[in-house]
């Protein structure tokens, strides 16, 4: 194929290849969205996706130059492409789900082109760059933003964590695609980077993996209120991060699961849920599922929860009111 062809179908070709990382990056994240909720992709995402197509010079430069292709156009399974930063590796199986789940919804066919973790098996001595690379190619029968999608064409996705992402920033273009010859010392000084990163991902797992059991009781306790507060006030439960400061400053003064104490106030005391619906539009706080832990540890430990208590203090006291309760601040 000749330069001049090659650029003009291409060029012609650029909003179907557009289009279709568009589909393919819309489709992972409404898959994603489902998968890591109520966790929020702004935070699970922690590079902004774009999906990019090749510059008319790099096409060139790799179809007709760098590479022995057979079919030079056909073959570059690169021309648009795009790229998923996470934070843990256990988050990169997540996205990889997704893009699995696409071939069963007949989205696309799916070939791993890079997985880090089967290149870590077959040379385990080796500390080099890392990532999940996927080929996506398009089904048939897929019109998206007007345009109709060939049937194969491809889009490479990549899958990296952060510190992978910095790593691959830093040397991919200076060491693995190397205009000059890097030094030993060089190669040597990237790769103990990289085993520092592999360590790090490692560590911030299992740092992950704590941290979260560690909340669970208190993420169970809150579900529990949470499922309460809609019951009595027909109102949805709000999830600001009140409830979490609440749960981690009273936890130890609360009853422990399956939480009876608090089911049995409340059901003597169905007043509570008036008085929370009276005071919505006006306090936000009583919004708040943990407002219900307020209200039972203001009947039993009146005293412990006044002493701790972490937020606005107005709220607090007119919990106690609606208890009948002196609160001297």
């Amino acid at each position: 194929m000749k330069e001049a062809e090659l650029l003009a179908r291409w060029r012609a070709e650029k909003p179907l290849y557009e289009a279709w990382s568009d589909f393919i990056s819309q489709k992972v994240h409404e898959g994603l969205l489902a998968s890591i909720a109520p966790v929020s992709l702004d935070y699970f995402i922690k590079v902004p996706v774009k999906p990019r197509l090749k510059v008319d010079s790099t096409l060139v430069d790799k179809a007709l130059h760098r590479k022995k292709y057979a079919n030079p156009y056909e073959d570059l399974t690169d021309k648009v492409g795009m790229r998923f930063v996470v934070l843990l590796t256990t988050d990169i199986k997540k996205v990889c789900e997704v893009i699995d789940a696409g071939v069963g919804q007949g989205f696309w066919e799916a070939s791993k082109d890079r997985d880090y973790e089967k290149e870590r098996l077959e040379k385990p001595l080796e500390f080099s760059y890392q990532s999940v690379h996927y080929v996506l190619r398009a089904k048939a029968g897929i019109t998206h933003q007007g345009h109709s999608i060939p049937e194969g064409a491809p889009c490479e996705v990549q899958i990296r964590t952060l510190l992978q992402h910095a790593h691959s920033e830093l040397t991919h273009d200076t060491l693995y695609k190397p205009k000059t010859t890097a030094q030993p010392e060089v190669k040597r000084t990237v790769a103990k980077s990289m085993a520092l990163i592999e360590a790090t991902d490692e560590f911030f797992e299992k740092a992950i993996k704590d941290l979260d059991e560690a909340a669970r009781p208190g993420r169970e306790l809150l579900a529990f209120l949470a499922k309460l507060y809609e019951s009595g006030t027909k109102v949805a439960p709000g999830h600001e991060l009140s409830n979490q400061i609440v749960i981690d400053t009273c936890f130890e003064l609360a009853p422990q699961a399956p939480y009876k104490e608090i089911g049995d106030f409340l059901q003597a005391k169905g007043f509570v849920f008036d008085k929370i619906k009276e005071r919505l539009t006006t306090r936000h706080f009583f919004t708040q599922p943990v407002v219900l832990l307020a209200y039972y540890l203001a009947h039993a430990k009146p005293a412990q929860v006044k002493d701790i208590w972490p937020l606005d203090r107005d709220d607090l006291a007119l919990v106690f009111s609606d208890l009948g309760k002196k609160f001297e601040d």
